[in-house]
């Protein structure tokens, strides 16, 4: 399993059309797709510090991740989403070790 991490903040004066987004095109983009485990998404505590917003895509494999990327479909919601949003950055992880009580 890999998780795919989304930072990114909503840009000034946008933040009625993100929800309006999530709403719509975006909402529940990536559970559409086979090989999706989980989706969290996070809303900074702080306000305006940066990341304001960070998703985490849990997925079976690589390759589920890159069949969604190229999929028609989310290409067009992901190009609307970004002109919403600025200081975008993503990351894949692998898990190392987990403590659990």
């Amino acid at each position: 399993m890999i998780t795919f991490e989304y930072r990114f903040d909503v840009l000034p004066g946008k933040l009625s059309e993100y929800e309006k987004y999530l709403a719509g095109a975006g909402k529940d983009i990536w559970k559409k797709f086979s090989g999706v485990k989980d989706v969290r998404v996070y809303k900074s505590m702080l306000g305006g510090s940066s990341p304001q917003r960070v998703v985490q895509v849990d997925l079976e494999s690589l390759a589920v991740l890159e069949k969604i990327l190229s999929d028609p479909n989310f290409r067009k919601a992901k190009d609307s989403f970004h002109g919403l949003v600025t200081h975008v950055s993503d990351s894949l992880l692998v898990q190392v070790s987990e403590n659990k009580k």
